[in-house]
């Protein structure tokens, strides 16, 4: 499992030149230049007296005419690599033009990339989908608050704040934090790579078992790096415990209180139980993350109407968990699995896969399971 750390900010070359110490180097230059005719140059630098790895992308003698959106989706699609890889690439691709079509009020298909355009950017894109395919990072890493930086940029249509507009759009939703530093950081491709891979935000203990730094182009009071964790595979993670016991609640009101609390708790339990004078009731059990504690207890006290909720702050170990797909009668099957360093301690397909396919092949879900089980 791994922890980007973009304290310096992230672009796409910082990105590549960070994550290359851990996958082959000669697969990812071979898969980018199945897209794009460029050399490759992989060394080491100094950053602030770090020494950091450093991807450099260098044009040859030729002109790419890649600047819009459509122009380098037909590029992607008829480059000689895997389908993964290829729909990572254009994913990654949509997210960036999605942005720029969103602030300059255009159709996506009439994105044209200038500042970020041409063979640089599709290699990054396309050196990124690679890393992330090979080291299955999609929704299952972790990321530190970005370094957006500070200032203005200058572009082709004038000075615009930090973080330029199409990457404050990519960003949404992400922790990001404003530096003394009046550069820009964190750029739009970096930026469409990080939101792609929908990283947690990482705010608990872990062990580290190995670093990279990915060197960027500027020289900074600061090292100008990307730097990624590899972790083990258990997490050590702070949650919060919220509990109350109601008497005189319905089980129409329980229900409709699991359904409004979908999304916002990590676990709900309703435990049949006795109060004083020996009256019937529930404990109602929410395990929450810290940041939705108050959200999930207003919520609880309206629909049931309990006058306090206790809280308990606890820890937890997590596994890694991942997912393959599997087809069952031509339907797609998640099958989550558990891991701890590396060792597979579960396989389970996801309930709601299964339901689906066993309603509409009017098949036992019992038997599904175990057809499924067997054959994976």
């Amino acid at each position: 499992m791994y922890i980007l750390d973009p304290f310096s900010g992230i672009s796409g070359d910082m990105f590549l030149s960070a994550m290359i110490t851990f996958v082959n180097k000669e697969e990812l230059v071979n898969t980018i230049k199945k897209v794009v005719d460029v050399d490759i140059e992989i060394k080491k630098v100094k950053k602030c007296h770090i020494i950091a790895n450093k991807v450099n992308i260098i044009p040859k003698d030729k002109d790419y005419k890649m600047n819009s959106y459509k122009e380098i989706v037909k590029v992607i699609k008829g480059a000689n690599i895997s389908k993964n890889i290829k729909n990572i690439s254009l994913d990654i691709l949509k997210i960036l033009s999605e942005a720029e079509s969103k602030v300059h009020n255009v159709k996506i298909d009439d994105v044209h990339f200038h500042e970020i355009g041409n063979y640089d950017t599709v290699a990054d894109i396309v050196g990124a989908s690679y890393i992330i395919n090979k080291l299955k990072l999609k929704d299952n890493c972790f990321y530190r608050p970005i370094n957006v930086g500070n200032g203005f940029v200058k572009t082709e249509h004038g000075l615009f704040p930090v973080p330029a507009p199409a990457t404050s759009e990519i960003l949404k939703g992400m922790k990001i934090f404003f530096s003394d530093i009046n550069e820009e950081l964190t750029t739009p491709t970096g930026a469409a790579i990080i939101k792609y891979l929908n990283p947690k935000l990482i705010e608990d203990s872990f062990i580290v078992k190995e670093i990279s730094y990915g060197a960027g182009d500027k020289d900074l009071k600061i090292p100008n790096v990307l730097r990624v964790f590899k972790i083990e595979d258990k997490v050590l993670e702070e949650i919060v415990l919220l509990e109350t016991n109601v008497d005189d609640v319905s089980p129409e009101v329980l229900g409709y209180l699991y359904e409004v609390l979908e999304g916002k708790v990590k676990d709900l339990h309703f435990i049949p139980t006795y109060m004083k004078k020996n009256r019937p009731s529930y404990t109602i059990r929410a395990i929450v993350k810290k940041d939705l504690v108050n959200e999930v207890s207003k919520i609880i006290m309206r629909e049931t109407g309990t006058l306090g909720i206790r809280i308990y702050k606890i820890n937890r170990i997590i596994a890694n968990r991942e997912f393959k797909t599997v087809k069952v009668f031509d339907d797609d099957v998640r099958i989550k699995i558990g891991k701890i360093d590396d060792e597979i301690i579960s396989e389970k397909p996801e309930y709601e896969d299964l339901k689906k396919i066993a309603k509409k092949y009017n098949i036992p879900l019992k038997d599904l399971y175990k057809f499924i089980i067997k054959g994976n």
